[in-house]
């Protein structure tokens, strides 16, 4: 019998020993000759382990998480003696179903034959496989459908892998493609089309490095979906908050950022956005870059230098302009709405001034459970039509209230001037400096106060341009309210 995918004898040989009840004999040999190699003691390890054929089959249904589709991964991508088992146990696999199946048939044939030719014929009798054979065969088998199957989804997965999270810090979650949901979003996560990635607090960022290398960092209470990596470039979805770009060495992909009222694109270009759901605005530093506007079809180029704002409803034609000249001043706008970005609103009573009190959110941390804050933010300055430019002896003024003695922290975000994200500052003011409970309190911050939470970007705030300011309380409810915000020169 010449078996299919045999060599001679050799298939014979392997058959026969099947149906003795022995293993095959190029398995005995090969697993005896490496059962030593690091590599496959690795992954035989990996493979013997309690679920491992569900985590397994997890990565092959798309149902595994990120942390155990990456560590699959990374077992194939870093061991090449691992890769070269499981193509051997591949073959091993079609050889093995092979020789069950014509086993079968003959033994089929062969019953048939004897009960035709004769019924007091002698019953032939049946080899058994041993119990280990069976195994073997849907063990092999599932090996090889694996193998197959994750050649295919690691092609797959490199082409879908569109950016990996360098650095975060923050209240964040990240809703991937296929449902997942983590309040972690740590360093190493690889994203991929259709993942998304939320801050949910004023001092929270993430930074994120494309696969061109291009760098990409997001500010506090913004909301980033990847879409996809097609034709040689990359989309993304902006719904609101602060997104910095600055292009890595050898970045070559077009980038393309949609936000509620224009699609922002570039190639190799340093620039900022600034979305809400009404208005955007682009600002490029360095490089070229273009943007679209939905809903009339215009479209205007920006060179470095230069930016563009627009809102839902505009009709004037789409143009770009220079970057005006920073300012240094700057306080809370009179209307309730345009510059807030976490805070409820509450018309002044009985001669008090109008506020906001400070809303709850989670901020997580680190192998610990996360913590409640309660906090009010402001964009500055208002859609960000301007520069604030801070100088050495800039103050921050607030005006608030808190009904319970508490200790209120105070910070702000930055960016360098024309240029990248460059970290938050932040500075505690104990309840003794603000007085009596439930009393409207005023307290006056200079610059030199505030500590950076990032001093690898930047170690002092002077001469940087400040995207938002932020008050709030750690843990408990102390009914902080805020009724004006100011940046004094």
């Amino acid at each position: 019998m010449q078996l299919r995918g045999s060599r001679g004898t050799d298939g014979d040989r392997h058959y026969r020993r099947l149906q003795a009840g022995f293993p095959p004999a190029w398995d005995v040999e090969r697993l005896h000759r490496r059962k030593t190699s690091p590599s496959r003691g690795n992954l035989l390890t990996v493979l013997m382990k309690p679920g491992a054929e569900e985590w397994m089959l997890r990565c092959l249904d798309g149902k595994a998480t990120v942390q155990e589709r990456e560590a699959w991964e990374a077992l194939l991508r870093d061991d090449p003696e691992a890769r070269a088992y499981l193509r051997e146990l591949a073959e091993q696999a079609v050889l093995l179903a092979d020789l069950e199946r014509t086993t079968s048939e003959n033994f089929s044939r062969a019953d048939l034959g004897v009960l035709s030719s004769s019924s007091t014929a002698q019953p032939r009798h049946k080899a058994r496989w041993a119990p280990w054979a069976r195994g073997a065969v849907a063990a092999a088998a599932l090996l090889a459908l694996l193998a197959v199957a994750l050649s295919w989804l690691r092609t797959t997965e490199a082409r879908s892998k569109l950016a990996r999270v360098t650095h975060a810090t923050g209240s964040r979650q990240f809703l991937g493609s296929r449902g997942e949901l983590d309040y972690g979003l740590n360093p190493g996560v690889k994203l991929r089309a259709g993942d998304t990635i939320e801050t949910r607090s004023c001092d929270a960022w993430v930074e994120l490095e494309l696969r061109d290398g291009t760098k990409m960092t997001i500010g506090g209470h913004s909301s980033l979906r990847l879409l996809d990596g097609l034709d040689g470039g990359l989309r993304l979805k902006m719904t609101r908050g602060n997104l910095w770009v600055s292009p890595g060495k050898a970045a070559s992909e077009n980038l393309v950022i949609q936000t509620p009222t224009l699609a922002v694109q570039s190639r190799a270009a340093q620039f900022d956005v600034q979305a809400s759901g009404i208005e955007t605005l682009v600002r490029v530093n360095e490089g070229v870059g273009s943007v679209a506007r939905g809903w009339d079809g215009g479209v205007a180029k920006l060179g470095a230098g230069q930016q563009i704002h627009n809102a839902l409803g505009r009709k004037d034609p789409l143009q770009a302009s220079p970057q005006p000249a920073p300012v240094h001043r700057w306080e809370t706008p009179s209307d309730r709405n345009s510059a807030v970005i976490l805070g409820r609103w509450f018309p002044g009573e009985a001669g008090e001034a109008m506020g906001w009190d400070a809303e709850p959110l989670l901020w997580p941390v680190p192998d610990r459970e996360p913590v409640l804050l309660f906090a009010v933010s402001f964009v500055v300055p208002g859609a960000g039509k301007v520069p604030l430019q801070l100088r050495a002896g800039s103050k921050l003024v607030f005006e608030g209230r808190t009904d319970r003695k508490e200790r209120v922290r105070f910070g702000f975000s930055t960016q360098k001037m024309r240029g990248v994200y460059a970290g938050k500052f932040e500075t505690d003011v104990q309840p003794e400096e603000l007085g009596a409970e439930g009393a409207v309190w005023r307290v006056e911050l200079p610059l030199e106060r505030f500590r950076p939470l990032q001093p690898q970007l930047s170690s002092k705030p002077d001469g940087l341009e400040m995207t938002d300011l932020y008050a709030l309380t750690i843990r408990e409810n102390a009914g902080l309210a805020i009724f004006r915000a100011e940046v004094l020169p």
